[in-house]
């Protein structure tokens, strides 16, 4: 409670800084909702220790707000004036406002770069720089990362049984459960069984806008028409997994329909409530193929390991800012590894530096959190960053033209359409045409 009032009479100070301010006088800051009041609470702390540390007040009043991740791109491009001067985005989101001229700011700070560079895997870093006019800048912060997991109920599923999804159905049919609830069907929520890779070596036919190109899209490989085959016998056991209910998966997860659900770290609050003591949290699991799976040279036996998007979200700044001399400073705070380590231990948000499965403590410890975290960082060995960041187009592309639905058709085998090899190959030869022109073939 003593906590609570000191940071509301901080934040009035914070309020009091710019007396007589107006609206300009305001810098702006965005954060997911779940992350609102911590990150409020530590630019209360970064505004006295300036106070306390220079000759002048700070100059301006300091208002960060919940705005949902997703779509703050587009709520900031849709009106730029009136956008955060620091907002959160998923780095995917960088190709359309870096679109043109951009409509954010490259960093210049040398600390602020060098703390980037020092603090962040080569993967998170190929990711925030873009090209404007010719020249490539870093444009985008990471200070939180992110990755599928798998939630289950520990009641009918054990550890064990919880690597593959052989195990989990058949927990299921013991239970007469059904074994899979997907939180969404869209191209992320429902990505497990394209971004498999084989268990032992990592590998995959699959291309996704290789090194920023938009032809480089590849999805008639033997190996992802095996994996599909498998998903559709997975999809319509009866037991098996199934696209959400319009009663939706935490009542589905709540009611013990359904015992396992594919979920973020922003799902972990909800499955916690559904679950109670009978959550528990892994990787996702592998997936072995059978005669019936086999295709060319994806072989029955194969084993794959389910893949996940492993991204980051990133901090980037508003183009032209009347408060830019400040906020290079505040994100070097704001990103840093210390602040980053508080954020996990207040909301849960998993941090994006590097060395944090070996270095953070948190991560060691025997809680539900600490499980979440060490799950998610290993699913990194097993994913990809969503590589849509290079372009506009690619995201709309690959998210919106109608390619998921297309996958989601094989996988129920809609009206029959996609029972022999030949079905699927075709299938997926639209998906690939979307994916590179945004059109199904004619």
């Amino acid at each position: 409670m003593k906590k609570a009032l000191l940071i509301l009479a901080l934040s009035f100070t914070v309020l009091l800084a710019a007396v007589g301010c107006n609206s300009d006088n305001t810098l702006k800051i965005w954060v997911g909702s779940e992350s609102e009041a911590f990150y409020t609470e530590k630019m209360v702390e970064y505004v006295t220790e300036y106070n306390n540390t220079h000759d002048e007040e700070f100059p301006y009043e300091v208002v960060v707000s919940g705005v949902d991740t997703g779509t703050a791109a587009s709520t900031f491009l849709d009106d730029t004036e009136a956008g955060a001067d620091i907002f959160t985005v998923a780095h995917d989101n960088l190709g359309k406002l870096i679109a043109g001229s951009s409509s954010i700011a490259p960093i210049t700070s040398a600390a602020l770069l060098a703390q980037i560079d020092a603090d962040n895997p080569d993967s998170f870093k190929d990711v925030i720089k873009g090209t404007v006019d010719g020249t490539t800048y870093t444009f985008g912060i990471p200070y939180i990362a992110q990755s599928l997991v798998l939630y289950y109920n520990t009641s009918y599923i054990t550890a064990e049984q919880a690597e593959t999804w052989e195990g989990i159905l058949a927990a299921a049919k013991a239970a007469n459960k059904q074994a899979l609830s997907l939180t969404g069907t869209d191209g992320f929520n429902n990505s497990f069984l394209l971004l498999a890779t084989d268990a032992t070596d990592h590998s995959t036919s699959l291309e996704l806008y290789t090194d920023g190109v938009q032809e480089n899209c590849f999805a008639t490989g033997d190996d992802t028409i095996a994996k599909l085959k498998w998903g559709q016998s997975f999809f319509l056991d009866a037991n098996g997994a199934k696209k959400p209910s319009e009663s939706g998966w935490e009542v589905e997860i709540s009611d013990e329909k359904s015992i396992s659900v594919i979920g973020g770290a922003w799902h972990f609050s909800a499955a916690q409530a559904a679950l109670g003591e009978n959550l528990g949290i892994t990787t996702l699991p592998t997936f072995t193929l059978t005669e019936d799976d086999a295709y060319g040279t994806a072989v029955a036996g194969t084993v794959y390991k389910s893949g996940s998007f492993a991204d980051t979200k990133m901090f980037v700044m508003k183009k032209n800012s009347e408060r830019a001399e400040y906020l290079e400073d505040i994100l070097l705070f704001l990103s840093s590894t210390a602040v980053q380590e508080e954020s996990f231990e207040a909301v849960q948000n998993l941090p994006a530096y590097k060395n944090a499965a070996t270095e953070f403590e948190a991560f060691q410890e025997d809680t539900l959190e600490a499980d979440l975290a060490s799950a998610q960082v290993e699913m990194f060995s097993w994913g990809i960053p969503q590589p849509f960041g290079f372009s506009s187009r690619f995201n709309t592309y690959f998210y919106s033209k109608g390619a998921p639905e297309l996958i989601l058709a094989i996988l129920e085998n809609a009206e029959n359409a996609y029972s022999t090899d030949q079905d699927i190959y075709d299938q997926m030869v639209e998906i690939q045409s979307i994916w590179t022109t945004g059109l199904k073939l004619e």
